[in-house]
């Protein structure tokens, strides 16, 4: 992977939960194996579903706390500004409205696939974190979504707030 992967401190953190959480998954598919084997006939492989599919979920997770490890080996982490930045950086809080809706709404900038739209956090790697990073108040920028280009405008941009920077 030569791919830059950054984050902020919490955005570091969520990404260690996720390695634990898929190797705990792991492990629990693996734990299953001598039930799941005991299920079907005695080959283990031949005609015994149970047993075949803890194998297909063993490889997807293998790969997926690879790919992730690889992902925290790899990743750069960056404070999170305690100044008003002058544009849209990680970890800055962002007011933005889309050009063809009326409401104005509330996020930050989070690290490499960290956006959780409840919680306020975009990926910078999402259509609308690419399109915001870097932009400065009252700029408009295209982005992509669901295959329908729309404009993204700037309001504000803002440090977070003491209760907001613990997630962050």
């Amino acid at each position: 992977m030569s791919q830059r992967f950054v984050y902020t401190p919490g955005g570091l953190n969520r990404l260690r939960e996720r390695i634990a959480t898929a190797r705990a998954a792991y492990k629990a598919v693996c734990d299953d194996n001598p039930a799941a084997l005991e299920s079907g006939d005695t080959s283990g492989w031949h005609d015994n579903f149970a047993f075949e599919e803890n194998q297909r979920q063993m490889h997807q997770l293998a790969r997926l706390v690879r790919d992730l490890e690889a992902v925290a080996v790899q990743a750069t982490v960056v404070p999170v500004p305690r100044h008003e930045p002058e544009r849209v950086i990680l970890g800055a809080k962002v007011s933005y409205r889309f050009l063809d809706e009326a409401s104005e709404r509330r996020g930050w900038l989070a690290g490499w696939e960290d956006g959780d739209p409840e919680r306020g956090r975009i990926s910078y790697n999402s259509p609308v974190g690419v399109a915001l990073t870097g932009a400065e108040p009252g700029e408009t920028r295209d982005v992509r979504i669901g295959g329908v280009l729309r404009q993204v405008e700037v309001m504000e941009v803002l440090c977070l707030e003491e209760g907001e920077c613990a997630d962050a």
